[in-house]
């Protein structure tokens, strides 16, 4: 048996779309937990009146914990081992369970669905992408597009005996499927991406100050790498660490989509709660059964995705910054043509 656990904040208008395929797929043996972060739309009254299904278990915060912490939250609620995690804003083809519990079947894996994101090119469906050493998003990285390097938040399954609590809630949202899959490949665990496990994402189910989203999407990006990896591997990107995050801040001032503030704040917090810090890596040190360099050679060099001229110097000048310090992406493993 499944737990399947939905995430809402104010997501009212998604939860006819998401429920009613949830509860039509082939796969029938879960039971389903709605965990409410201190919606003001009516989202629980409405799921209580239209959808009577005894396998619904609604459960309401008094505060709005995040994705993080509210997932976390749901989790004790949860009677199963087998967990999946299903974004609020999202659609779910029939057959979308059944494949999805398939793929975790061996065991030590965590695995993601195929998710369709409304807005997204097509282009970027080809290939999945990786994270830069900085721990952002690049597109279009593995050749086979049956890999990846971390699970999708947006719908993805796991094993609370493996895993136990997915995330850290102080992430609060943004950056928490990449800390998820840091921690399993750093496990030894193998990651999954389920192609056959579709769904549509409709995405901005829940919107937010533009401040506060570039501050966790920011910080949140800077702790996954200060958390999992090496001083010495850290040492080692320092100019590109300086030199991104000032370009960041500089570029903010004419942006609409990243916050001036936002962008402060994060040197600021890393300042004043560097013993926050010290106990993060101490907690992800816990775990970590793998040498880094077997998870490294998963991860791209490259600073921004490509599709300019721009992007493609700064990308050319972090490889050839990292070869020259002894470092293996993922892009030297596919230009000599060695097994990852």
């Amino acid at each position: 048996m499944v737990s399947i656990i939905i995430l809402n904040f104010n997501g009212k208008r998604f939860l006819d779309d998401c429920l009613t395929s949830v509860l039509a797929q082939s796969f029938q043996d879960f039971d389903l937990i709605f965990f409410d972060n201190n919606s003001v739309d009516g989202s629980t009254e409405y799921v209580r009146t239209n959808f009577t299904d005894p396998r619904i278990k609604i459960i309401e915060s008094k505060s709005n914990l995040g994705f993080a912490g509210g997932n976390n939250e749901a989790l004790k609620h949860s009677s199963n081992d087998l967990v999946v995690l299903l974004n609020n804003d999202t659609k779910t083809d029939k057959d979308w369970l059944k494949n999805l519990v398939e793929s975790v079947k061996d065991g030590n894996t965590v695995a993601s669905s195929f998710v369709i994101t409304k807005g997204i090119p097509e282009k970027y469906y080809e290939t999945n992408g990786s994270v830069s050493y900085l721990m952002y998003n690049i597109m279009n990285i593995f050749k086979n597009p049956e890999d990846e390097f971390y699970p999708n938040g947006c719908s993805l399954i796991f094993r609370k005996s493996e895993i136990g609590e997915p995330f850290d809630s102080s992430y609060f949202y943004y950056g928490e499927d990449v800390y998820l899959g840091l921690r399993a490949r750093f496990m030894g665990m193998k990651i999954k991406f389920v192609k056959d496990s579709v769904v549509h994402h409709f995405g901005s189910g829940s919107e937010s100050a533009s401040a506060m989203k570039t501050f966790y999407r920011e910080r949140n990006s800077m702790l996954n790498l200060y958390s999992f990896f090496s001083a010495g591997f850290i040492l080692r990107l320092i100019p590109l660490i300086v030199c991104t995050r000032l370009a960041r801040i500089f570029l903010s001032l004419f942006s609409q989509n990243h916050s001036f503030w936002g962008m402060v704040k994060v040197p600021l917090w890393f300042i004043f709660n560097f013993k926050t810090l010290i106990s993060k890596r101490r907690k992800c040190r816990e775990f970590i059964k793998v040498n880094e360099i077997e998870v490294i050679k998963y991860i791209s060099s490259k600073l921004l995705n490509e599709g300019s001229l721009t992007a493609v110097i700064v990308n050319k000048i972090s490889y050839l910054y990292s070869r020259c310090l002894g470092i293996k992406p993922i892009e030297f493993y596919q230009k000599n043509s060695l097994p990852i």
